[in-house]
C-alpha cells in the first residue's frame, strides 16, 4: 500500500483538513544525452496521497506575529552580513519547482506577494509540458508558498514551474524530473511532497534511486521535504520519507523558530527547537552513504533528514493566494517541511549565483555539507538544534534525525561552500 503525503502544514483557525490524491507509475533512466525512456512499466497503486492541514490564520494584512514575513527569515538566517536584502541573490541560476496542479492565480498571486513586501518582480515561467491541469485548492496554496517563498529568498533567480495533471509517480517523478533537467536546465529542483518510505517497494525504491542518482550526478542539487506527520509519516511504525530519504536527495526537516524583536523591517535568530510534526529517522532501504559516515555520524542506514529550517505552521510564514481553499483566500499562514523545500532550494541558487555551478552541485552537495558539519566551520555556519522530539527521535549536539546537521545561517554558510 503506497501512501504519499505533501509537506505542507496550513492555519486556518481550528480546522483540520485532509485531502486525498492519487499516486502511480515509475520510470527508467536511459543513457547520458537520450532523455529519459517513456515507462517500460507502469504501476499503479491503491492508497493515495495525504494533504495535511492545520490552520493559524487568513488575514487581510500578513503583518500578525507570529506569521513571518520575508525581511523577517531573512534576517532571522542571516542571508546578508548587514542584514539588508540583496536582490542580486541567485542571479544566473534556474530554481525547478515541481507542483501536481499548480495554481490557476500564480502569476498574479506572486505579484501581490512582491508588491507588498517589496521585492524585485519574479522572473517565473509557468509550463504545463503534459497537457491541461485541472483546479485543485489544495495545491494552488502549495504552490503559492513553494514559488513565493523561493522566490523571496533567491530574488533574482528564474523559476520554472512545472504544473503536472495528477499527483501521480508517472507525472511527478517520471515525467517531471525528466522535464526538470532535459528541458529547463534547472541547477536545482525543490520537491514539497513525499510518501512513506515503508509503504514503497523495493523495486520502486531502487527505480527512483536510479533517477535522482542520475540528475545528481549530473549536477542538479535536489531538495525534499522531510515530512510532517513525525518518525512514523503517518504510519503505525517509524519510518522517513521518500525522495527525502534518497541518498542523492538533500531532505529538509522543520524546526520551530522564534524570532526576537520581529517587526515590519526584520528580527533577529533568538530560539530554534525540533518541530515535533518533522519528519525523520533512519532509511529502512539505503544504507547510511559514505557522506555521513565519513563526517562520524553511525547509523544502521541512511539519516533523515539532512538539514532543516523553520516549518511549524504556529510560527509560519504568509503567503498570498486568491484562490479559494477551504472557504478562505488572501493571506494565509502556512508552515510544514513545504515551506523548508524551496527556501533550501533558493539558498543553494544564492550559493550557486556567488560560487558557480562547479563549485556546489547535485554530485558533491552532500560531501560538502557534511564536510562543514564535520569542520571548524560547523557553528559558525550552522544552527545546531539540541532540543525536540518527533515521536521517535530526539534533537542532541551535532546530527539528529529530526533537524540533521541544523537550520542556516546562511550568509557563513555559502561563503564557505
Amino acid at each position: 500500500m503506497d501512501k504519499r503525503e505533501k509537506n505542507r502544514k496550513v492555519l486556518v483557525v481550528g480546522i483540520t483538513v485532509l485531502a486525498i490524491f492519487g499516486f502511480t507509475g515509475i520510470f527508467i533512466p536511459v543513457a547520458e544525452g537520450q532523455g529519459y525512456a517513456v515507462p517500460l512499466v507502469e504501476t499503479v497503486h491503491s492508497t493515495p496521497w495525504f494533504l495535511h492541514g492545520n490552520v493559524k490564520g487568513a488575514s487581510s494584512s500578513p503583518t500578525t506575529y507570529p506569521g513571518y514575513i520575508p525581511i523577517q527569515i531573512w534576517n532571522a538566517y542571516q542571508y546578508t552580513s548587514n542584514g539588508a536584502y540583496n536582490t542580486s541573490y541567485g542571479k544566473g541560476e534556474t530554481i525547478a519547482i515541481v507542483d501536481a496542479y499548480g495554481s490557476p492565480t500564480i502569476a498574479s498571486d506572486v505579484n501581490t506577494f512582491d508588491s507588498q513586501f517589496g521585492l524585485p518582480a519574479i522572473n517565473l515561467q509557468i509550463v504545463k509540458p503534459f497537457g491541461k491541469v485541472a483546479k485543485n485548492s489544495g495545491w494552488a496554496l502549495e504552490t503559492s508558498l513553494d514559488v513565493e517563498w523561493a522566490h523571496a529568498m533567491a530574488p533574482a533567480a528564474k523559476i520554472v514551474l512545472i504544473e503536472t495533471p495528477s499527483a501521480s509517480n508517472t507525472y511527478l517523478i517520471n515525467d517531471a524530473i525528466n522535464y526538470a533537467y532535459n528541458t529547463t536546465h534547472a541547477n536545482v529542483i525543490s520537491m514539497s511532497w513525499g510518501e512513506a518510505e515503508s509503504q514503497v517497494s523495493s523495486s520502486s525504491l531502487a527505480q527512483y534511486a536510479s533517477i535522482f542518482s542520475y540528475v545528481a550526478n549530473h549536477g542538479v542539487i535536489l531538495v525534499a521535504a522531510s515530512g510532517d506527520s513525525g518518525a512514523n509519516d503517518g504510519t503505525s511504525s517509524p519510518t522517513v520519507n521518500y525522495p527525502a530519504s534518497d541518498p542523492s536527495v538533500v531532505g529538509a526537516g522543520g524546526t520551530t523558530l522564534y524570532i526576537s524583536g520581529a517587526s515590519s523591517t526584520g528580527g533577529s535568530y533568538g530560539t530554534e527547537y525540533a518541530w515535533n510534526s518533522s519528519g525523520g529517522g533512519v532509511s529502512s532501504y539505503f544504507n547510511i552513504p559514505s557522506y555521513q559516515s565519513a563526517a562520524g555520524i553511525s547509523l544502521s542506514g541512511r539519516g533523515v533528514p539532512d538539514v532543516s529550517y523553520d516549518a511549524n505552521p504556529n510560527t509560519g510564514v504568509w503567503v498570498y493566494d486568491s484562490t479559494v481553499d477551504q472557504g478562505l483566500k488572501g493571506w494565509i499562514q502556512v508552515g510544514g517541511t513545504s515551506a523548508a523545500s524551496p527556501q533550501w532550494a533558493a539558498i543553494f541558487a544564492d550559493a550557486q549565483a556567488v560560487d558557480g555551478s562547479s563549485s556546489i552541485n547535485g554530485a558533491n552537495v552532500h560531501s560538502l555539507l557534511y564536510g562543514i558539519y564535520d569542520s571548524s566551520n560547523y557553528q559558525n555556519d550552522f544552527h545546531d538544534i539540541t532540543l525536540g522530539y518527533n515521536g521517535a527521535y530526539y534533537a542532541g549536539t551535532g546530527y539528529d534525525e529530526v533537524t540533521g546537521i541544523g537550520s542556516p545561517i546562511v550568509y557563513n554558510l555559502i561563503t564557505n561552500l
